[in-house]
């Protein structure tokens, strides 16, 4: 697990010196991850390399889940059932897979723009003006196996109408994933009724007092 920036322009390299024998009549095979997300302020590449416990086909698969403007997210997942065939060795292959979008042009809305681990992003987080064509996101994501166990809180910008960032997948391969969808917090009823309530009663006392002549 790597933070830093501009991780979906430059590439992360990976270089592992550990391996473990799996039992060829276990039906276990090979298997490498790399998860890709970038608020813009921050960036995430988490990785994990190891043994599949999925006695499937080999699979060798890139997803691009959010492309930009604003928030980018991409899964490079492999499976394979060769010797040591699990060897990507960088990100070069989710950078190369994000697609060109067109100039952004800037839009009206302000969001906060957040990614933590373990942490919690609000509406205190740095504010950034959204793209045209983008809106405020904010959700938990949780992932789990391959090695990995983590949560991380994300909030920016997402491409309209896209309503979750991992367009509600539940797994990559050995990963699951659980995106728990955050929605910003509103004033409650009363405090919007109650001025709205005031604001007609003064109206109303005011023709009253006109309609007689009195002063008030």
């Amino acid at each position: 697990m790597k933070f830093g920036q501009n991780f979906s322009k430059t590439s992360i390299e990976w270089i592992v010196d550990r391996t473990i024998a799996l039992e060829s009549n276990k039906g276990k095979m090979c298997q490498e991850t790399f998860l890709l997300i970038d608020v813009g302020t921050t960036a995430l590449i988490l990785g994990s390399k190891g043994p599949s416990i999925q006695s499937h086909r080999n699979v060798r698969n890139i997803t691009v889940f959010a492309r930009g403007p604003g928030l980018k997210a991409i899964i490079f997942y492999h499976v394979c059932d060769i010797e040591l065939c699990n060897r990507a060795n960088s990100t070069r292959m989710l950078i190369d897979s994000i697609p060109s979008v067109a100039p952004t042009v800037r839009g009206r809305q302000p969001c906060p723009i957040c990614l933590h681990f373990k942490g919690v992003c609000n509406s205190k987080s740095n504010l950034a003006i959204c793209p045209r064509g983008t809106r405020c996101y904010m959700s938990d994501l949780t992932l789990h196996g391959g090695g990995l166990s983590a949560i991380f809180s994300i909030s920016g910008c997402l491409v309209y109408p896209q309503k979750f960032l991992m367009k509600n997948q539940s797994s990559i391969g050995t990963i699951t994933l659980l995106e728990t969808r955050l929605m910003p917090k509103r004033k409650s009823s009363s405090q919007v009724l109650v001025p709205s309530i005031l604001l007609t009663w003064m109206f109303g006392l005011l023709a009253l007092c006109l309609q007689r002549s009195i002063l008030c």
